[in-house]
């Protein structure tokens, strides 16, 4: 089970990681600050919402897993292609926490 987890999420069930992938980490407030950065000219409600759940988010793979909606909102206020540009763009700040083959482009 835990090669399962170290696998998938690059760390062990203790949390302790290779200190060479923790080095090279973001820390996790950049991380939330780089995802709420992406929502600056989206003001509705449902971009309060997904603001509310970037700032509720534990993990980085927890805020991985908010991209859809970060997705849903910029492309409300701009188009499916902004809204991708700028989602792309958040993929380097979770190198070190998730597995680069789970760092696909939208």
């Amino acid at each position: 089970m835990n090669m399962v987890i170290q696998r998938i999420f690059g760390t062990s069930i203790s949390g302790q990681s290779r200190p060479e992938v923790v080095e090279k980490r973001m820390p996790i407030d950049h991380i939330r600050s780089s995802l709420r950065q992406t929502l600056h000219d989206c003001i509705d409600v449902r971009a309060q919402r997904v603001l509310y759940k970037i700032d509720m988010a534990k993990t980085a793979g927890d805020l991985w897993l908010l991209r859809s909606d970060l997705h849903q909102c910029i492309a409300q206020v701009h188009s499916e292609r902004v809204a991708a540009e700028r989602i792309n763009g958040l993929i380097g700040a979770f190198r070190g926490w998730l597995p680069s083959g789970q760092l696909t482009r939208i």
